[in-house]
């Protein structure tokens, strides 16, 4: 059994926001920031469009390229937060049968899920040829294609 605020845990409860889940705009930036909580982001980070379709903004001083990828179809990112726990700390049984009240348990709440994100690169413009992250993407198509039924004709 894993110990209680070691971030091992045993399962994870993955639920809705009680207030309902908003629609978000997600911005992958090419640093780390050491802070995790509200900012005023609207006020501060403030993309402009380019004829081309693309965004340039700058974060810190720092030119930034952007381009807006679109998540592959029927799939739906969700930003997660950490919830707390029922009030007994139990949850239902898994789909495996096994009851796990006792056992140390994550829950996470969806606060706001998209449909689209904007990978953001320095100085240069993040394309699929050359940018790990939109590449992988193209690979959930690829995946889906190859364990597909092959019985059945492909829809157009």
């Amino acid at each position: 059994m894993a110990e209680e605020g070691h971030g091992v845990y045993d399962s994870v409860d993955l639920r809705c926001s009680a207030e309902g889940v908003g629609r978000g705009a997600l911005h992958l930036l090419p640093c780390a920031v050491d802070y995790s909580g509200p900012a005023k982001t609207a006020a501060y980070f403030l993309p402009e469009k380019k004829a081309d379709g693309t965004l340039a903004a700058a974060f810190r001083g720092r030119q930034l390229r952007g381009l807006t990828v679109a998540l592959p179809h029927s799939y739906t990112g969700h930003v997660m937060a950490e919830a707390a726990a029922d009030q007994d700390g139990a949850f239902e049984r898994d789909p495996l049968g096994d009851s796990r009240g006792s056992e140390p348990q994550l829950c996470l709440a969806s606060e706001e899920e998209f449909a689209e994100l904007t990978v953001w690169e320095h100085d240069r413009l993040p394309l699929p040829a050359d940018d790990e992250f939109i590449a992988a993407l193209s690979w959930i198509d690829v995946a889906a294609h190859i364990h597909a039924d092959c019985s059945e004709p492909a829809a157009p």
